[in-house]
């Protein structure tokens, strides 16, 4: 999307090609190249390195053809996903103070900013739970960042109660004042800058799976950093690790000390509060269509390996059009 709205940046890409791991830009020199890299080392965290090769030589003239390569290496990470820290990346390939806990990404930009997906209850400061890491410092600890889980696994909550950890109110009006009342003791929710609240709280919140209701009346407490985000009634997606099976790398790292010793394990990570809106026909329609694909998506293992390299050539082909690489004719 950063390339697409830029066009002054594409317009030394000579040509572009879609390939395994990414794309390949082709520019006729190398200072354009490095144009096109430090741009991207500015919306997103990436590794540069440049190598050269000689492709020819001219003794006569003691010349030589060069061959310049920059490659862009971005960490591979991606908003919302949950990841393990371990403690023993040492100072310069660490998390900071969310070293041994487990973090949330919450924001990708030139750096991976992350947050503690299960802070402490009475943290005096909700900046205690959030940490910036550079593109230097992940690459060389990388091995100390381990993906737990991504949003695909993403699970629906329903929120019963809301408690802040710095405050004895509780939002028990899905209906409330937005800015809250002082005389019914209601706390005021975030709705922008202008509001005056900060957009994140520490909060000690109770939730119920979404698909438990009508089947059983189990719930779950757990602290978050939403707590100014929240109230009685919200749904919000968060990860059911009561319920998932963790990567044998994960366990590995959690049986051999790689967590601190006050880290407790949580049972559910909340990770953002979702809009619901009215739109039964549409949804019918939805589910009628993914009903159809299940029928219909019985193959063979080859015939499924070729349909699936064949989806993320057509990914890669739509992400270069929205950048802007592609016309509306290819």
């Amino acid at each position: 999307m950063a390339l697409a709205k830029n066009a002054q940046v594409r317009k030394h890409v000579i040509s572009m090609e879609t390939t395994r791991h990414g794309f390949d830009f082709y520019f006729h020199s190398l200072p354009h190249a490095q144009a096109f890299s430090s741009y991207l080392a500015r919306v997103a965290p990436i590794r540069i390195k440049t190598t050269t090769k000689m492709v020819s030589e001219d003794f006569k003239n003691n010349t030589k053809h060069m061959k310049f390569t920059v490659t862009c290496d971005m960490v591979p990470l991606c908003r919302d996903d949950l990841i393990l820290c371990d403690k023993r990346g040492g100072d310069g390939a660490s998390a900071g103070r969310l070293s041994g806990r487990l973090c949330l990404v919450a924001k990708m930009s030139n750096a991976v900013h992350l947050v503690d997906a299960s802070p402490v209850r009475n943290s005096s400061l909700i900046a205690d739970a959030f940490a910036t890491i550079h593109p230097e410092k992940y690459w060389k600890g990388e091995k100390n960042f381990q993906i737990i889980s991504h949003s695909k696994r993403l699970v629906r909550f329903v929120v019963l109660d809301v408690e802040l950890c710095d405050n004895d109110a509780h939002r028990t009006n899905a209906h409330g004042h937005a800015h809250g009342d002082e005389e019914d003791g209601s706390v005021a929710l975030y709705a922008g800058p202008e509001s005056g609240v900060d957009k994140y709280a520490l909060a000690d919140v109770e939730v119920a799976r979404e698909a438990d209701f009508g089947q059983n009346d189990e719930t779950f407490h757990v602290v978050t950093h939403l707590g100014n985000l929240l109230q009685v009634g919200d749904v919000v997606l968060g990860y059911d690790l009561v319920a998932s099976v963790l990567p044998s790398e994960a366990e590995w790292a959690l049986e051999h000390n790689a967590m601190n010793s006050s880290f407790v394990m949580p049972d559910i990570v909340l990770v953002k509060k979702i809009h619901i809106k009215n739109n039964n026909n549409n949804d019918d329609g939805a589910e009628t269509e993914k009903k159809t694909r299940s029928k219909s998506s019985v193959s063979k293992k080859r015939e499924k390996r070729r349909l699936k390299d064949e989806k993320k050539q057509k990914d890669r082909e739509a992400a270069a059009a929205r950048m802007g690489f592609l016309s509306n004719d290819d």
